[in-house]
């Protein structure tokens, strides 16, 4: 396939991934405590406008990056500046501030979509990548997360751009490549921390160097490799530092954050009531497999995923065994939770739609498997986009929990008591629907009556 005709089926997929992410963004809209970690972004770059050091003693703030939060305020900066500014006491500029992040979100999926092309037409040629984009631009967990503004889609596009970045390092081994490495990966981490488990890939790819010494002699070759694989690492750290200075600046409350909402209770250490649904979870590494993927990409784009990893390893060659470290070295990082929430598979699924990319190009272009090959291609790609043309039909209806606020607010007496579960999910009731305050906690933080004028 010429490069031109690739670009123009490139631009198609993405174009495709793009409408699906970005349809229906007002969705839920304006109760953004329906999702706690959209909440807590936006409540944080929000804060962040008045000063840096309201935002980082607020609660939870160190939980994730602020590279996304700054991203937001420049956004609504020129909004602002275009338009008017965005009151947040009033109805529908609440509306309208959360579309502006849930875009930015759905921006960063789309773009990771040609991201991913670059990445697998590296590794096995043009079909490789265009399946590749095929399979993340229709993976419905990806269209999912999109639609909201938590961390895990910029992260992930970070990721994909460090991945690419590095593979870059380990064709040349150029200092440019090593620092655009070390600068893409310091953005992954300044979203969400997770993004860690990228060191690894940087590793082997410097191991892959062509500049590596091919022999014990001379002993100053060895030293200036290893001087130059230290550049992504100084890179990544210099500018984690600039750009998130609150960290250093506010030390003990990152190291609190950190150790309060990361580690201890995703070793187990505590279990809050958030994390009650995965108690005695039987193997939450198991379970990644049995229901995360399962779900958030569908079965069969799983299978073929899966088997893509084994295939990578087999083709023994640099991007191929580079394609192959970013999955494993993921699951070897995010796998140990016990609290295995779905979006946590997104970084997951973005670099398994890579694999699978290249184990269906290869098979296709193999001639004794050419057939049945294209023909599995295309059950998995049908079955795929029909799931995720299924899944859509969610942003397409009213959020369940603002139809039943309607219902609720049409069918009950005034004075009716209402029994509600502590936690984000409750229907908007009372003053909460229909005059919302963006700066106030609707989540009920234990048992306590609060009476609702309708």
């Amino acid at each position: 396939m010429s490069r031109t005709r690739a670009l123009l089926v490139l631009a198609v997929i993405t174009a495709i991934g793009g409408a699906l992410r970005f349809y229906n963004l007002a969705w839920g809209a304006p109760y953004y405590h329906f999702h706690m970690d959209e909440h807590y972004v936006f409540a944080g770059a929000d804060l962040l406008r008045v000063s840096m050091r309201d935002a980082a003693l607020s609660g939870k703030f160190f939980m994730y990056g602020p590279l996304p939060m700054y991203v937001l305020n420049g956004i609504r900066w020129v909004y602002e500046g275009l338009a008017h500014p965005i009151a947040l006491n009033v109805h529908q500029d609440q509306i309208t501030y959360m579309v502006l992040g849930r875009a930015l979100s759905a921006t960063f999926g789309t773009a990771m979509i040609p991201l991913v092309y670059a990445i697998a037409t590296r590794v096995s040629g043009r079909l490789a990548g265009l399946l590749s984009a095929a399979f993340l631009s229709l993976s419905v967990l990806h269209i999912r997360d999109s639609h909201f503004l938590s961390v895990d889609i910029s992260m992930t596009f970070f990721c994909m751009l460090t991945w690419l970045a590095l593979m870059r390092m380990a064709e040349s081994g150029s200092l440019r490549s090593a620092v655009v490495t070390g600068m893409t990966f310091a953005a992954a981490i300044i979203c969400k921390y997770t993004a860690v488990f990228m060191a690894v890939p940087i590793a082997v790819a410097h191991f892959f160097s062509p500049l590596r010494p091919s022999s014990l002699q001379p002993f100053a070759a060895w030293r200036r490799w290893v001087l130059r694989g230290l550049v992504p690492v100084a890179t990544s750290i210099v500018t984690f530092l600039v750009l998130d200075p609150m960290v250093w600046q506010y030390f003990d409350k990152f190291l609190f954050d950190v150790r309060t909402q990361i580690t201890e209770p995703h070793t187990g250490g505590v279990q809050p009531i958030w994390l009650a649904h995965f108690v005695n979870l039987p193997s939450p590494r198991l379970f990644w497999f049995t229901n995360l993927l399962w779900w958030g990409m569908g079965p069969a784009l799983e299978v073929v995923s899966l088997a893509g990893v084994l295939w990578l390893l087999a083709r023994r060659t640099r991007p191929a065994l580079l394609a192959a470290t970013v999955p494993i070295a993921y699951f070897a990082v995010a796998g140990s939770t016990q609290a295995p929430f779905i979006r946590y598979a997104i970084p997951f699924i973005a670099a398994l739609s890579v694999s699978a990319g290249v184990l269906c190009a290869d098979l296709v272009r193999n001639p004794k498997w050419r057939l049945p090959a294209a023909v599995g291609t295309l059950l998995v790609l049908g079955a795929t986009a029909a799931y995720a043309a299924a899944y859509m039909n969610i942003f397409r209806q009213t959020d369940a929990r603002v139809a039943a606020a309607r219902y609720l607010r049409q069918e009950l007496p005034y004075g009716t008591k209402v029994l509600v579960e502590p936690s984000q999910n409750i229907p908007p009731i009372g003053s909460y629907f229909y005059a919302t305050d963006f700066n106030r906690d609707y989540v009920v933080w234990g048992p306590h009556e609060e009476r609702f004028d309708w």
